[in-house]
């Protein structure tokens, strides 16, 4: 792969990251983890984005993780064996993952974002 297509694959990775991760934000929005399983609309839908996620950032190249160790792109990796959730156990995680990962990744992604914004332009 050439310099400009690396480049604008790795945009594209981080960007499919973050949105998928603003997409599940707006989905759940504050309901609860009952409304959420009960919920037959975004829960497959999120499930959707958090197989993007979990897919973007196998995707990323090594290098491009390591330059943000402040995310647990090892953990997003293997969420991947867990979509969709298919017991009780997997349920559980995808709960987590929306209530515990999710917000701190996007938060370390914007400051990311500012610091490294090489990695998130789409220029050739």
């Amino acid at each position: 792969m050439n310099a400009i297509s690396n480049n604008l694959y790795v945009a594209s990775l981080l960007a499919n990251f973050f949105d998928a991760g603003w997409a599940i934000q707006v989905l759940v929005g504050d309901a609860s983890q009952a409304q959420y399983q009960a919920s037959r609309l975004a829960r497959p839908e999120v499930e959707k984005y958090l197989g993007i996620m979990a897919n973007s950032a196998r995707d990323l190249p090594e290098d491009v993780r390591r330059q943000m160790p402040r995310v647990d792109w090892e953990s997003w990796m293997a969420l991947a064996e867990h979509l969709p959730p298919r017991d009780a156990k997997a349920r559980a995680l995808v709960w987590t993952v929306i209530e515990a990962w999710l917000p701190p990744a996007g938060q370390e992604l914007r400051r990311y974002r500012r610091q490294l914004p090489q990695l998130w332009r789409f220029e050739m």
